[in-house]
């Protein structure tokens, strides 16, 4: 069987059948613009072609493990379940100015082994399918459609790293941006990496619309090694050559996250340098608060004082390199990338 979502299968199973082609263009409508949540109730296909589908394709394979909001109401953490049981999370995030933006996973688990990241604890299981990622901006589709609003933003900031898992993430962002289905903004959907520097200049090529955004933490190499592995194999100068062709070939500006972890990357003069590296540079920093988490390994990391950032953001100002702290959101309902499926497996 194969998914709702895989278009090309669908419209073969109808050439096969001597279906009418346009059947499936009411299909895309039940189901993209309408939240039609089983084949049963499409209503304006016909009975036998409902019997077709039912026999040949699965309309979700994701069930809901576990549900929970925050006490305010803006933050939103589904725990999923894949057939095989393995578990993946999506965080809808309500901001207060009325815009409503989801966290997507894109593998179970993660390989890059951030010592500050929950997901990295889990290691590798496998890739998601294009369709299982998704199924998950459906699902928190149908939950703000319920409540009569809107999803506008969706983020590949989840757990796993969305260029090891390229072609899926590539067939899931053309189908979350084409017009006849979930018809988002090319602008409003931003993929997050780490730095796989091959994949830099094939995401510009597929997808020059769309945002990009480097979990970058650190301002130079030695510091950056010492909590991102993957600075082994790619160190600052690989990568930021890589980033400057992007915006040549794009005029896109780049986000750069930093996670800031009091006593590791926090220091004033690594603000200096953080600013040397990105001055004159489409380029903008977001400051992450660390938000702690439970079994992190022996990793005892602490947040960095708010007054700190501040201070770290001040410098970027003088040198003229935007940034922004980011609101913290869900830190009750463990909303941080991975925490809820660490808690639920060491459980």
């Amino acid at each position: 069987m194969f998914s709702i979502h895989d278009e090309p299968q669908i419209k073969e199973l109808f050439k096969l059948h001597k279906v009418q082609p346009f059947r499936y263009a009411q299909i895309e409508n039940a189901i993209y613009k309408n939240f039609i949540t089983s084949f049963d109730e499409m209503q304006t296909i016909p009975k036998d072609v409902r019997a077709l589908l039912n026999e040949h394709a699965f309309y979700c394979s994701l069930e809901v493990d576990h549900i929970v909001t925050s006490d305010n109401g803006q933050t939103t953490k589904i725990l999923f379940k894949t057939q095989s049981g393995e578990l993946i999370e999506s965080v809808i995030m309500r901001h207060l100015t009325g815009r409503n933006t989801l966290c997507v996973s894109c593998q179970v688990g993660c390989p890059m082994a951030c010592s500050f990241c929950a997901t990295g604890k889990l290691g590798l299981k496998r890739n998601l399918e294009f369709y299982e990622i998704v199924e998950q901006v459906m699902y928190a589709g149908k939950i703000l459609n319920d409540e009569g609003t809107v999803l506008r933003n969706v983020v590949y900031m989840g757990m796993g790293e969305p260029f090891l898992n390229y072609e899926n993430v590539k067939t899931s962002i053309e189908i979350l941006c084409a017009q006849k289905k979930i018809n988002l903004s090319n602008r409003r959907v931003t993929v997050s990496t780490c730095g796989i520097v091959p994949k830099i200049a094939k995401f510009a090529l597929d997808f020059p619309q769309q945002s990009l955004a480097i979990s970058l933490h650190a301002p130079n190499d030695e510091i950056r090694r010492s909590i991102m592995p993957i600075d082994q194999v790619y160190n600052l100068t690989e990568l930021m050559d890589a980033l400057d062709a992007y915006v040549a070939k794009t005029n896109k500006r780049i986000f750069y996250e930093y996670i800031m972890l009091n006593g590791v990357n926090d220091d004033v003069k690594l603000a200096y340098e953080l600013a040397k590296l990105l001055k004159w540079k489409l380029a903008h920093v977001n400051f992450i608060p660390y938000n702690p988490w439970e079994w992190s390994g022996g990793v005892d990391f602490k947040a960095t004082p708010r007054f700190l950032i501040e201070k770290f953001q001040r410098v970027l100002e003088e040198f003229w390199v935007p940034s922004t702290i980011r609101a913290t959101m869900g830190d009750d309902i463990d909303a941080a990338c991975g925490q809820l499926a660490n808690k639920k497996e060491q459980r």
